[in-house]
Protein backbone atom coordinates (compact mmCIF):
# COMPACT_ATOMS: atom_id res chain seq x y z
CA UNK A 1 0.00 0.00 0.00
CA UNK A 2 1.30 3.51 -1.01
CA UNK A 3 1.80 6.15 2.00
CA UNK A 4 1.05 8.83 -1.30
CA UNK A 5 -2.09 7.17 -2.40
CA UNK A 6 -3.55 7.84 1.20
CA UNK A 7 -1.70 10.76 1.74
CA UNK A 8 -3.32 12.71 -1.34
CA UNK A 9 -7.20 11.44 -0.22
CA UNK A 10 -6.37 12.30 3.35
CA UNK A 11 -5.13 16.02 2.87
CA UNK A 12 -7.96 16.21 0.29
CA UNK A 13 -10.20 16.02 2.66
CA UNK A 14 -8.64 17.04 5.93
CA UNK A 15 -9.22 13.96 8.00
CA UNK A 16 -12.54 15.26 8.57
CA UNK A 17 -14.77 11.87 6.70
CA UNK A 18 -12.02 9.15 6.83
CA UNK A 19 -13.61 5.47 6.42
CA UNK A 20 -15.47 3.62 9.58
CA UNK A 21 -13.53 1.31 10.60
CA UNK A 22 -13.76 -1.17 8.45
CA UNK A 23 -13.48 -4.52 10.18
CA UNK A 24 -11.90 -7.41 8.41
CA UNK A 25 -11.61 -5.74 5.21
CA UNK A 26 -8.35 -4.72 4.59
CA UNK A 27 -8.23 -4.32 0.62
CA UNK A 28 -5.72 -1.51 -0.66
CA UNK A 29 -7.84 1.30 -1.24
CA UNK A 30 -7.67 2.72 -4.92
CA UNK A 31 -5.88 5.23 -5.91
CA UNK A 32 -8.00 8.44 -6.00
CA UNK A 33 -7.14 12.40 -7.02
CA UNK A 34 -7.47 15.05 -4.75
CA UNK A 35 -10.36 15.99 -6.64
CA UNK A 36 -12.19 12.64 -6.75
CA UNK A 37 -11.36 12.48 -2.90
CA UNK A 38 -12.92 15.42 -2.27
CA UNK A 39 -16.04 14.92 -4.40
CA UNK A 40 -16.49 11.26 -2.81
CA UNK A 41 -16.01 12.28 0.71
CA UNK A 42 -18.51 15.38 0.45
CA UNK A 43 -20.96 13.18 -0.95
CA UNK A 44 -20.73 10.29 2.41
CA UNK A 45 -20.62 13.35 4.33
CA UNK A 46 -24.12 14.39 2.84
CA UNK A 47 -25.28 10.59 3.15
CA UNK A 48 -28.67 10.63 5.22
CA UNK A 49 -30.75 8.06 6.10
CA UNK A 50 -33.99 6.41 4.65
CA UNK A 51 -36.05 7.29 7.70
CA UNK A 52 -39.65 8.04 6.61
CA UNK A 53 -40.46 11.80 7.37
CA UNK A 54 -43.45 11.32 8.87
CA UNK A 55 -42.62 9.92 12.01
CA UNK A 56 -43.97 11.44 15.04
CA UNK A 57 -43.32 9.44 18.46
CA UNK A 58 -45.25 12.08 20.31
CA UNK A 59 -43.05 12.86 22.66
CA UNK A 60 -41.74 9.13 24.33
CA UNK A 61 -39.28 8.71 26.51
CA UNK A 62 -36.52 6.93 25.32
CA UNK A 63 -34.03 5.56 28.01
CA UNK A 64 -30.67 4.76 27.70
CA UNK A 65 -28.63 3.42 30.15
CA UNK A 66 -24.20 3.56 29.11
CA UNK A 67 -20.68 3.22 30.30
CA UNK A 68 -19.63 6.45 30.91
CA UNK A 69 -16.46 5.58 32.10
CA UNK A 70 -14.17 8.98 32.51
CA UNK A 71 -11.25 8.92 29.89
CA UNK A 72 -12.82 6.11 28.37
CA UNK A 73 -16.51 6.24 26.83
CA UNK A 74 -17.60 9.59 28.21
CA UNK A 75 -19.90 11.60 26.45
CA UNK A 76 -20.40 9.07 23.92
CA UNK A 77 -24.08 8.93 24.17
CA UNK A 78 -25.32 11.78 26.80
CA UNK A 79 -24.03 15.43 27.80
CA UNK A 80 -25.92 17.63 29.68
CA UNK A 81 -25.17 21.26 28.07
CA UNK A 82 -23.47 22.95 25.43
CA UNK A 83 -19.96 23.74 27.01
CA UNK A 84 -17.69 25.33 23.59
CA UNK A 85 -16.06 21.86 23.66
CA UNK A 86 -16.36 20.55 20.42
CA UNK A 87 -17.47 16.86 20.85
CA UNK A 88 -19.16 17.86 24.15
CA UNK A 89 -21.39 19.91 21.93
CA UNK A 90 -21.59 17.93 18.58
CA UNK A 91 -23.00 15.13 20.90
CA UNK A 92 -25.56 17.30 22.40
CA UNK A 93 -26.01 18.88 18.97
CA UNK A 94 -26.51 15.21 17.72
CA UNK A 95 -29.01 14.10 20.11
CA UNK A 96 -30.98 17.33 20.27
CA UNK A 97 -31.59 16.77 16.48
CA UNK A 98 -32.80 13.41 16.69
CA UNK A 99 -35.55 14.38 19.46
CA UNK A 100 -36.69 17.39 17.58
CA UNK A 101 -36.87 14.95 14.09
CA UNK A 102 -38.57 11.64 15.83
CA UNK A 103 -40.80 13.87 18.41
CA UNK A 104 -38.69 11.58 21.53
CA UNK A 105 -37.45 12.62 24.47
CA UNK A 106 -33.80 10.79 25.55
CA UNK A 107 -32.46 10.07 28.49
CA UNK A 108 -29.71 8.15 30.04
CA UNK A 109 -29.07 6.71 33.15
CA UNK A 110 -24.75 6.60 33.13
CA UNK A 111 -22.12 3.83 34.97
CA UNK A 112 -18.99 5.25 35.62
CA UNK A 113 -17.61 2.05 36.80
CA UNK A 114 -14.03 0.01 36.61
CA UNK A 115 -15.86 -3.23 36.03
CA UNK A 116 -17.33 -3.60 32.79
CA UNK A 117 -19.98 -6.10 34.13
CA UNK A 118 -21.80 -3.57 36.83
CA UNK A 119 -23.80 -2.04 33.69
CA UNK A 120 -24.50 -5.43 31.89
CA UNK A 121 -25.75 -6.72 34.58
CA UNK A 122 -28.48 -3.77 34.96
CA UNK A 123 -30.30 -5.30 32.12
CA UNK A 124 -29.57 -9.06 32.79
CA UNK A 125 -31.40 -8.12 36.29
CA UNK A 126 -34.35 -6.52 34.50
CA UNK A 127 -34.85 -8.69 32.06
CA UNK A 128 -34.72 -12.24 34.37
CA UNK A 129 -37.16 -10.22 36.48
CA UNK A 130 -39.70 -9.39 33.50
CA UNK A 131 -39.45 -5.97 33.94
CA UNK A 132 -38.77 -3.08 31.31
CA UNK A 133 -36.34 -0.54 32.92
CA UNK A 134 -33.91 0.13 29.86
CA UNK A 135 -34.77 0.72 26.14
CA UNK A 136 -31.08 0.46 25.20
CA UNK A 137 -27.47 -0.37 26.77
CA UNK A 138 -24.57 0.63 25.42
CA UNK A 139 -21.65 -1.01 27.25
CA UNK A 140 -18.94 -2.88 26.47
CA UNK A 141 -18.08 -5.01 23.43
CA UNK A 142 -16.97 -8.44 25.53
CA UNK A 143 -19.51 -8.14 28.40
CA UNK A 144 -22.74 -7.35 26.50
CA UNK A 145 -21.77 -10.20 23.61
CA UNK A 146 -21.18 -12.73 26.61
CA UNK A 147 -24.60 -12.20 27.50
CA UNK A 148 -26.41 -12.86 24.00
CA UNK A 149 -26.60 -16.72 24.33
CA UNK A 150 -28.49 -16.23 27.02
CA UNK A 151 -31.20 -14.94 25.26
CA UNK A 152 -30.89 -11.17 27.07
CA UNK A 153 -31.18 -9.15 23.45
CA UNK A 154 -33.48 -8.77 20.99
CA UNK A 155 -32.53 -9.45 17.59
CA UNK A 156 -32.00 -5.96 15.98
CA UNK A 157 -32.72 -7.71 12.60
CA UNK A 158 -36.10 -7.26 13.24
CA UNK A 159 -36.18 -3.81 13.65
CA UNK A 160 -37.50 -2.24 10.62
CA UNK A 161 -35.67 0.90 10.65
CA UNK A 162 -32.22 0.38 11.31
CA UNK A 163 -29.98 0.17 8.00
CA UNK A 164 -26.76 -2.37 9.06
CA UNK A 165 -25.79 -1.77 5.05
CA UNK A 166 -24.96 2.34 5.56
CA UNK A 167 -21.51 3.76 6.68
CA UNK A 168 -22.61 4.55 10.07
CA UNK A 169 -22.70 0.66 11.28
CA UNK A 170 -19.71 -0.79 11.57
CA UNK A 171 -19.80 -3.74 8.60
CA UNK A 172 -16.90 -5.81 10.30
CA UNK A 173 -19.31 -6.29 13.73
CA UNK A 174 -21.96 -7.16 11.30
CA UNK A 175 -19.92 -9.62 9.46
CA UNK A 176 -18.88 -11.17 12.77
CA UNK A 177 -21.64 -11.22 15.15
CA UNK A 178 -24.70 -11.64 12.24
CA UNK A 179 -25.68 -15.31 13.44
CA UNK A 180 -28.08 -17.42 11.03
CA UNK A 181 -30.66 -14.30 10.79
CA UNK A 182 -29.86 -13.15 14.12
CA UNK A 183 -27.47 -9.90 15.70
CA UNK A 184 -27.63 -8.71 19.32
CA UNK A 185 -25.44 -5.86 19.05
CA UNK A 186 -24.40 -3.39 16.50
CA UNK A 187 -21.82 -0.30 16.50
CA UNK A 188 -20.71 2.18 14.17
CA UNK A 189 -20.28 6.07 14.41
CA UNK A 190 -22.46 6.91 17.37
CA UNK A 191 -19.85 5.98 19.50
CA UNK A 192 -16.22 7.41 19.44
CA UNK A 193 -14.37 4.34 20.96
CA UNK A 194 -14.51 2.22 17.84
CA UNK A 195 -11.57 4.41 17.01
CA UNK A 196 -10.55 5.77 20.58
CA UNK A 197 -10.05 1.95 21.59
CA UNK A 198 -7.41 0.97 18.56
CA UNK A 199 -4.36 -0.26 18.75
CA UNK A 200 -0.85 1.35 17.21
CA UNK A 201 2.83 2.32 17.78
CA UNK A 202 4.19 5.65 18.64
CA UNK A 203 7.61 6.20 18.01
CA UNK A 204 9.71 9.78 19.41
CA UNK A 205 11.03 11.36 16.61
CA UNK A 206 13.83 12.99 18.25
CA UNK A 207 15.06 9.95 19.51
CA UNK A 208 14.84 8.30 16.20
CA UNK A 209 16.92 11.22 15.06
CA UNK A 210 19.01 11.61 17.52
CA UNK A 211 20.63 8.15 16.55
CA UNK A 212 20.45 8.73 12.86
CA UNK A 213 17.85 6.09 12.18
CA UNK A 214 15.08 6.46 9.91
CA UNK A 215 11.56 6.66 10.72
CA UNK A 216 9.55 3.55 10.59
CA UNK A 217 7.08 5.24 7.93
CA UNK A 218 9.55 3.96 5.77
CA UNK A 219 9.13 0.42 6.35
CA UNK A 220 5.68 0.26 6.24
CA UNK A 221 5.44 1.61 2.87
CA UNK A 222 7.83 -0.46 1.49
CA UNK A 223 5.88 -3.89 3.54
CA UNK A 224 9.06 -4.55 6.42
CA UNK A 225 7.51 -2.72 9.12
CA UNK A 226 7.30 -6.32 10.80
CA UNK A 227 8.39 -7.68 14.76
CA UNK A 228 11.95 -8.72 13.50
CA UNK A 229 12.23 -5.10 12.38
CA UNK A 230 10.91 -3.47 15.57
CA UNK A 231 13.23 -5.78 17.58
CA UNK A 232 15.93 -4.69 16.04
CA UNK A 233 15.48 -1.03 16.33
CA UNK A 234 14.99 -1.51 20.41
CA UNK A 235 19.15 -1.66 21.49
CA UNK A 236 19.45 1.35 19.58
CA UNK A 237 18.15 3.93 21.59
CA UNK A 238 19.06 2.39 25.45
CA UNK A 239 20.88 4.96 27.83
CA UNK A 240 21.79 3.87 31.27
CA UNK A 241 21.35 6.47 33.81
CA UNK A 242 24.10 5.85 35.28
CA UNK A 243 23.45 3.53 37.84
CA UNK A 244 23.05 0.22 35.49
CA UNK A 245 19.60 -0.93 37.27
CA UNK A 246 16.67 -0.78 34.51
CA UNK A 247 14.70 2.01 36.12
CA UNK A 248 11.96 4.55 34.99
CA UNK A 249 14.89 6.98 34.48
CA UNK A 250 16.66 5.60 31.28
CA UNK A 251 16.16 5.41 27.95
CA UNK A 252 14.53 2.64 26.20
CA UNK A 253 13.92 1.51 22.63
CA UNK A 254 10.35 0.11 23.57
CA UNK A 255 7.74 0.76 26.33
CA UNK A 256 5.07 -1.92 26.68
CA UNK A 257 2.69 -3.60 29.21
CA UNK A 258 2.27 -7.30 30.26
CA UNK A 259 -1.40 -7.07 30.03
CA UNK A 260 -3.68 -5.83 27.62
CA UNK A 261 -0.77 -4.57 25.40
CA UNK A 262 -0.25 -7.69 24.58
CA UNK A 263 -3.84 -8.39 22.73
CA UNK A 264 -3.26 -6.69 19.28
CA UNK A 265 -0.77 -8.97 18.26
CA UNK A 266 -3.53 -11.52 17.61
CA UNK A 267 -4.62 -9.67 15.16
CA UNK A 268 -1.48 -8.00 13.44
CA UNK A 269 -0.08 -11.11 13.28
CA UNK A 270 -2.52 -12.85 11.52
CA UNK A 271 -3.70 -15.48 14.40
CA UNK A 272 -7.28 -16.34 13.72
CA UNK A 273 -9.34 -18.32 16.37
CA UNK A 274 -13.02 -18.23 14.46
CA UNK A 275 -14.32 -18.10 11.30
CA UNK A 276 -17.30 -19.60 9.67
CA UNK A 277 -18.09 -22.93 8.12
CA UNK A 278 -20.94 -23.56 4.76
CA UNK A 279 -23.56 -23.49 7.31
CA UNK A 280 -22.70 -20.78 8.91
CA UNK A 281 -21.72 -22.25 12.41
CA UNK A 282 -18.78 -20.55 13.73
CA UNK A 283 -15.49 -23.11 13.05
CA UNK A 284 -12.43 -23.23 15.16
CA UNK A 285 -9.47 -22.20 13.31
CA UNK A 286 -6.85 -21.72 16.07
CA UNK A 287 -3.05 -22.72 15.55
CA UNK A 288 -0.87 -22.76 18.46
CA UNK A 289 1.57 -22.80 16.24
CA UNK A 290 1.55 -20.32 14.60
CA UNK A 291 0.75 -18.34 18.16
CA UNK A 292 3.98 -20.04 19.77
CA UNK A 293 6.03 -17.96 17.02
CA UNK A 294 4.08 -15.66 17.49
CA UNK A 295 5.19 -15.29 21.09
CA UNK A 296 8.68 -16.43 20.60
CA UNK A 297 8.47 -12.75 18.87
CA UNK A 298 6.70 -10.60 21.75
CA UNK A 299 9.23 -12.31 24.42
CA UNK A 300 12.31 -10.71 22.82
CA UNK A 301 10.83 -7.94 21.78
CA UNK A 302 9.80 -7.90 25.77
CA UNK A 303 12.79 -9.02 27.64
CA UNK A 304 15.18 -10.75 24.88
CA UNK A 305 17.44 -6.94 23.80
CA UNK A 306 19.43 -6.75 27.44
CA UNK A 307 17.22 -4.47 29.25
CA UNK A 308 16.40 -1.99 26.10
CA UNK A 309 12.63 -2.60 26.60
CA UNK A 310 10.53 -1.53 29.58
CA UNK A 311 7.49 -3.51 30.22
CA UNK A 312 5.01 -2.66 33.11
CA UNK A 313 3.46 -4.81 35.18
CA UNK A 314 -0.08 -4.23 36.18
CA UNK A 315 -0.25 -0.96 38.53
CA UNK A 316 -4.09 -0.44 38.95
CA UNK A 317 -6.73 -1.76 36.43
CA UNK A 318 -5.14 0.09 33.59
CA UNK A 319 -2.89 2.02 35.08
CA UNK A 320 0.34 0.04 33.23
CA UNK A 321 -1.53 1.96 30.70
CA UNK A 322 -0.95 5.05 32.18
CA UNK A 323 2.02 4.74 33.41
CA UNK A 324 3.50 3.91 29.70
CA UNK A 325 2.14 6.66 28.02
CA UNK A 326 3.31 8.67 30.57
CA UNK A 327 6.67 7.94 30.48
CA UNK A 328 6.25 8.02 26.41
CA UNK A 329 5.39 11.52 26.62
CA UNK A 330 8.47 12.06 28.82
CA UNK A 331 10.88 11.14 26.42
CA UNK A 332 12.19 8.12 27.81
CA UNK A 333 10.98 5.43 25.25
CA UNK A 334 11.86 5.81 21.04
CA UNK A 335 8.69 3.45 20.81
CA UNK A 336 5.55 2.34 22.74
CA UNK A 337 2.29 0.37 21.92
CA UNK A 338 -0.31 2.39 22.76
CA UNK A 339 -4.54 2.69 22.15
CA UNK A 340 -5.27 5.66 19.99
CA UNK A 341 -7.18 7.07 23.14
CA UNK A 342 -3.86 7.21 24.99
CA UNK A 343 -2.81 9.76 22.74
CA UNK A 344 -5.78 12.45 24.13
CA UNK A 345 -3.46 12.48 27.58
CA UNK A 346 -2.68 15.61 28.54
CA UNK A 347 0.86 14.66 28.71
CA UNK A 348 1.24 13.09 25.38
CA UNK A 349 -0.48 16.50 24.06
CA UNK A 350 1.95 18.59 26.05
CA UNK A 351 5.45 16.78 25.17
CA UNK A 352 7.92 18.38 24.54
CA UNK A 353 9.49 15.99 21.51
CA UNK A 354 7.71 15.32 18.49
CA UNK A 355 5.89 12.07 18.12
CA UNK A 356 5.09 10.17 14.98
CA UNK A 357 2.29 6.93 14.87
CA UNK A 358 2.52 3.82 12.60
CA UNK A 359 0.37 0.42 12.82
CA UNK A 360 1.46 -2.43 14.65
CA UNK A 361 4.19 -4.19 13.27
CA UNK A 362 3.50 -7.32 11.04
CA UNK A 363 4.29 -11.21 11.86
CA UNK A 364 6.66 -11.09 8.96
CA UNK A 365 7.27 -9.42 5.46
CA UNK A 366 5.04 -12.46 3.90
CA UNK A 367 2.55 -11.43 5.27
CA UNK A 368 0.99 -8.77 3.32
CA UNK A 369 -1.17 -6.48 5.37
CA UNK A 370 -0.95 -4.93 8.21
CA UNK A 371 -3.98 -5.04 11.12
CA UNK A 372 -5.63 -2.87 13.71
CA UNK A 373 -6.91 -4.52 17.05
CA UNK A 374 -9.67 -2.99 18.89
CA UNK A 375 -9.18 -3.53 22.43
CA UNK A 376 -12.58 -5.06 23.29
CA UNK A 377 -13.95 -2.71 25.64
CA UNK A 378 -15.26 -0.66 23.19
CA UNK A 379 -18.86 0.01 23.08
CA UNK A 380 -21.65 -2.03 21.56
CA UNK A 381 -25.13 -0.81 21.77
CA UNK A 382 -28.13 -3.39 22.38
CA UNK A 383 -31.57 -3.63 23.17
CA UNK A 384 -33.26 -5.62 26.14
CA UNK A 385 -35.46 -8.65 24.60
CA UNK A 386 -38.04 -6.82 27.06
CA UNK A 387 -38.41 -4.49 23.70
CA UNK A 388 -40.20 -5.55 21.27
CA UNK A 389 -42.87 -5.01 18.20
CA UNK A 390 -43.65 -1.77 17.10
CA UNK A 391 -41.38 -0.34 20.15
CA UNK A 392 -38.41 -2.45 18.82
CA UNK A 393 -39.28 -0.39 15.14
CA UNK A 394 -39.19 3.02 17.43
CA UNK A 395 -35.83 2.52 19.21
CA UNK A 396 -34.52 0.78 15.76
CA UNK A 397 -35.62 4.48 14.28
CA UNK A 398 -33.95 6.25 17.06
CA UNK A 399 -31.15 4.77 16.80
CA UNK A 400 -30.61 5.02 13.03
CA UNK A 401 -31.50 8.34 13.25
CA UNK A 402 -28.27 8.73 16.00
CA UNK A 403 -25.53 7.10 14.23
CA UNK A 404 -26.53 8.56 10.74
CA UNK A 405 -26.25 11.99 12.53
CA UNK A 406 -23.62 11.40 13.98
CA UNK A 407 -21.46 10.06 11.12
CA UNK A 408 -22.01 14.17 9.51
CA UNK A 409 -21.82 16.02 13.16
CA UNK A 410 -19.60 13.81 15.49
CA UNK A 411 -16.85 11.90 13.45
CA UNK A 412 -15.81 14.94 11.33
CA UNK A 413 -15.44 16.72 14.71
CA UNK A 414 -13.60 14.15 16.21
CA UNK A 415 -11.39 13.73 13.23
CA UNK A 416 -10.71 17.25 12.93
CA UNK A 417 -9.84 18.08 16.48
CA UNK A 418 -8.61 14.92 18.34
CA UNK A 419 -6.88 12.91 15.12
CA UNK A 420 -5.89 15.34 13.24
CA UNK A 421 -4.97 18.47 15.59
CA UNK A 422 -4.06 17.04 18.74
CA UNK A 423 -2.52 13.54 17.12
CA UNK A 424 -0.94 13.53 13.64
CA UNK A 425 1.79 15.53 14.41
CA UNK A 426 3.31 15.67 10.64
CA UNK A 427 1.49 14.62 6.99
CA UNK A 428 3.20 11.33 7.64
CA UNK A 429 1.41 10.62 10.25
CA UNK A 430 -1.91 11.47 9.25
CA UNK A 431 -1.76 9.08 6.57
CA UNK A 432 -1.07 6.27 8.94
CA UNK A 433 -4.00 7.29 10.95
CA UNK A 434 -6.12 6.49 8.61
CA UNK A 435 -4.01 3.21 7.81
CA UNK A 436 -4.57 2.12 10.92
CA UNK A 437 -8.17 3.14 11.17
CA UNK A 438 -9.00 1.18 7.82
CA UNK A 439 -7.31 -1.98 8.60
CA UNK A 440 -9.40 -2.56 11.45
CA UNK A 441 -9.89 -6.62 11.58
CA UNK A 442 -12.40 -8.69 13.44
CA UNK A 443 -12.36 -12.04 15.00
CA UNK A 444 -15.29 -13.54 16.33
CA UNK A 445 -13.16 -15.19 18.64
CA UNK A 446 -12.45 -12.15 20.36
CA UNK A 447 -16.03 -10.94 20.38
CA UNK A 448 -16.89 -13.28 22.30
CA UNK A 449 -14.63 -13.89 24.46
CA UNK A 450 -16.75 -13.72 27.95
CA UNK A 451 -18.99 -16.75 25.90
CA UNK A 452 -15.61 -18.18 25.24
CA UNK A 453 -13.79 -18.06 28.81
CA UNK A 454 -11.39 -15.40 27.74
CA UNK A 455 -9.48 -17.77 25.27
CA UNK A 456 -7.38 -15.23 24.30
CA UNK A 457 -6.42 -13.92 27.98
CA UNK A 458 -3.88 -16.60 28.17
CA UNK A 459 -1.74 -15.33 26.25
CA UNK A 460 -0.94 -12.51 28.28
CA UNK A 461 0.05 -14.65 31.02
CA UNK A 462 2.12 -16.59 28.72
CA UNK A 463 3.93 -13.41 28.26
CA UNK A 464 4.20 -12.49 31.88
CA UNK A 465 5.97 -15.54 32.77
CA UNK A 466 8.55 -15.34 30.10
CA UNK A 467 8.26 -18.59 29.19
CA UNK A 468 7.47 -19.68 25.28
CA UNK A 469 4.42 -22.07 27.37
CA UNK A 470 1.69 -21.70 24.23
CA UNK A 471 1.76 -25.60 23.25
CA UNK A 472 1.22 -26.54 26.96
CA UNK A 473 -0.92 -23.81 27.88
CA UNK A 474 -3.23 -24.13 24.63
CA UNK A 475 -3.73 -27.80 24.56
CA UNK A 476 -5.89 -27.34 27.58
CA UNK A 477 -7.68 -24.34 26.77
CA UNK A 478 -8.56 -25.69 23.00
CA UNK A 479 -10.40 -28.49 24.73
CA UNK A 480 -12.15 -25.98 27.02
CA UNK A 481 -13.32 -23.25 24.04
CA UNK A 482 -14.12 -26.49 22.18
CA UNK A 483 -17.33 -27.30 24.34
CA UNK A 484 -17.70 -23.42 24.80
CA UNK A 485 -18.25 -22.49 21.61
CA UNK A 486 -20.55 -25.76 21.03
CA UNK A 487 -22.96 -24.71 24.13
CA UNK A 488 -22.56 -21.33 22.53
CA UNK A 489 -23.79 -22.22 19.37
CA UNK A 490 -26.61 -24.29 20.66
CA UNK A 491 -28.03 -21.53 22.51
CA UNK A 492 -27.77 -19.24 19.42
CA UNK A 493 -29.36 -21.85 17.27
CA UNK A 494 -32.45 -21.99 19.94
CA UNK A 495 -32.54 -18.28 20.08
CA UNK A 496 -32.39 -17.82 15.85
CA UNK A 497 -35.48 -20.64 15.59
CA UNK A 498 -37.21 -18.94 18.19
CA UNK A 499 -37.10 -15.76 16.18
Amino acid sequence: MKIQRILASLLAVLLLTAPLASCGENQEPPAVTQTDAATESEAETELRDSLPSDLDYEGDKIVFLSREREGWTDREIWVEELTGEPINDAVFERNKAVEERLKVEITNVSEDSLDAYVIVNRVVNAVSAGTHEYDVLAASCWTTLGQTPRGTFANLRNSAYIDFDMPWWSEGLNDATLYKGTQFVLTGSMVLSIYRFAYATVFNQQLFDDVGEKYPYEYVENGTWTLDKQISLVPLFHRDNGNNIQDEEDIYGFISTQHISVDPYWSACEVDILTRDENDDFLLVFDSGKLHEVAEKVLTLYYGTDDSSYIWDTITYDGHMDAACDMFADGRGAMATIRIMGLERETIRSMTDMFGIVPMPKFDETQSEYHTMLHDQFTVIAVPTTVQGDRLDEIGAVLEALSSTAHRVVKPVYYEETLRTKIAQDPQSAAMMELIVNSLTTDSGIFYTDALGGFQNAFRDIVKSKQNTVTSTYKKSVTIIKNRLTRMMLSLDDLAEQD
